[in-house]
């Protein structure tokens, strides 16, 4: 007598949208947060070159008004006026000093 073993047969999974729906969604969401992280990096980039121009900003700023402050002063007038413009008090000599000849 000849026994006849049943064959197994192969399951194959059957198609599941609620898998593939599922793979959609958390490729999606990895996509997303990866999207704002990089974009979050850039952001604190901008942040911090931002900040340095600021900071410079404010640098030459104190700068500027220290320089409005001494543009007031009498003595400062009177050395831009002596320096630059060659005025003289009343009964004073000018001197100017001679140019040194080029030596060839």
């Amino acid at each position: 007598m000849v026994m006849f073993m049943p064959q197994k047969r192969r399951k194959f999974k059957q198609f599941s949208w609620f898998r593939l729906c599922l793979l959609i969604m958390a490729g999606y969401f990895c996509y997303a947060v990866i999207d704002q992280q990089t974009e979050l990096y850039q952001i604190r980039r901008e942040t911090e070159v931002v900040n340095a121009q600021m900071a410079q900003a404010r640098e030459v700023n104190s700068r500027l008004l220290a320089e409005k402050e001494n543009l007031s002063t009498a003595a400062y007038i009177e050395k831009v006026a002596r320096e630059q413009l060659g005025l003289v008090k009343p009964g004073e000599v000018p001197y100017i000093p001679a140019r040194e000849p080029a030596i060839p």
